[in-house]
């Protein structure tokens, strides 16, 4: 087993000999289109440098969100971007905000940043955001070293969004608040949270195309906020920093859904899933939902001294293990991330034979 603190991407060292529910990846509902596009990639996009791509995807993104080009910076992933935005605007002994359970990368930057880490926990029951939790977290804000707020909606591990006077109230603290929106990089979602950074110049919108439409292969990512955020980003990053076949298909994907050829109900899908596996393990005796995920996954808790994580690697399936997450350390939880029918039937079954093996 390797032992990355705080990072569960790699838990076991040959992850693809098990049925895997173990990453975040949403599902790709047109990979033949991306097959087709990645034929018609020029040349010239791989002989010269990006940088008129660069600026040509900028402004297809800026009118698919409904934006300018200068409220918009593209990272290699929402994961370069992070770690840029903890080295821009923070200094060695400056604190960031968060919640835990949440995003490990958060912290892991931060802490290389040589930040301090302030986490306020949430509701143990459900991890909602409930009156004790926003008082704390209002009230840490007020932290004159505090100089970044991370949030992510819909959270990591645990699937809950924010609810949106919660975030306002954030807001305005005046601190620069990093809202991660890469779970849900829908277009009606993406668009109105970016309409919030009109009227709130220290709100910065993290998304990318990883999660919502399966391409983490792409690595591509971008920022949304006010264009002197932006710019600090842009002076930063590194030169060329997203591939010019990269560019390439994103600026087809994003055509696509301009012209609707390629809709976003067939991204929807999950959620039947989803429905399916929390019925289902509802009736369990002995691992329960530890939350009402609005995400692609799922976060499972034993009701009793049981660690799942072990016993479904014993069946050949592999999921996260969150015992080195801020938050619910050592408390055996699991994310499971939804597969198709046939994959949740045969992790269903598993998850039942565990529930009987402790019943008995």
């Amino acid at each position: 087993m390797k032992n990355n603190l705080g990072n569960y991407t790699h838990q076991v060292d040959n992850p693809d000999s098990f049925l895997r529910f173990d990453l975040t990846e949403g599902d790709c509902w047109f990979k033949d289109d991306i097959k087709s596009w990645f034929k018609e990639i020029d040349m010239q996009d791989i002989i010269h440098y990006p940088d008129e791509r660069i600026l040509k995807t900028k402004k297809l993104l800026a009118r698919w969100l409904h934006m300018k080009e200068d409220n918009i910076a593209i990272g290699n992933g929402s994961d370069e971007l992070i770690e840029l935005i903890q080295r821009i605007f923070t200094n060695p002994e400056d604190k960031i905000l968060t919640i835990a359970p949440s995003f490990f990368r958060y912290t892991e930057s931060s802490l290389r940043a040589k930040n301090s880490v302030i986490t306020i926990k949430l509701n143990k029951n459900n991890f909602e955001w409930d009156n004790s939790s926003i008082k704390k977290f209002l009230k840490k804000a007020e932290d004159k070293k505090v100089k970044l707020i991370w949030l992510a909606s819909p959270n990591n591990p645990t699937g809950i969004d924010i609810p949106g006077p919660v975030l306002l109230e954030i807001i305005k603290s005046g601190k620069i608040v990093i809202l991660d929106k890469v779970l849900n990089g829908f277009t009606k979602e993406l668009r109105e949270a970016s309409m919030l950074v009109r009227d709130n110049s220290n709100l910065l919108i993290l998304s990318g195309f990883s999660k919502t439409f399966g391409l983490p292969g792409l690595r591509f990512g971008f920022a949304v906020g006010h264009p002197t955020i932006i710019e600090s980003l842009e002076k930063w990053h590194l030169p060329f920093n997203v591939s010019g076949p990269t560019l390439f298909i994103v600026e087809k994907l994003i055509h696509s859904l301009l012209s609707k050829k390629i809709t976003l109900k067939d991204g929807f899908k999950f959620i039947i899933e989803r429905e399916f596996l929390k019925e289902k393990i509802a009736r369990l005796k002995n691992i329960k939902l530890a939350s009402d995920s609005k995400t692609n996954f799922i976060l499972l808790r034993p009701e009793k001294p049981l660690d799942p994580f072990r016993k479904l690697l014993e069946k050949g399936i592999l999921v996260t293990n969150l015992n080195k997450t801020s938050g619910i350390k050592n408390k055996n939880f699991i994310r499971v991330t939804l597969g198709d029918r046939q994959k949740n039937i045969l992790l269903l079954k598993a998850l039942q034979e565990i529930d009987l093996e402790v019943t008995n």
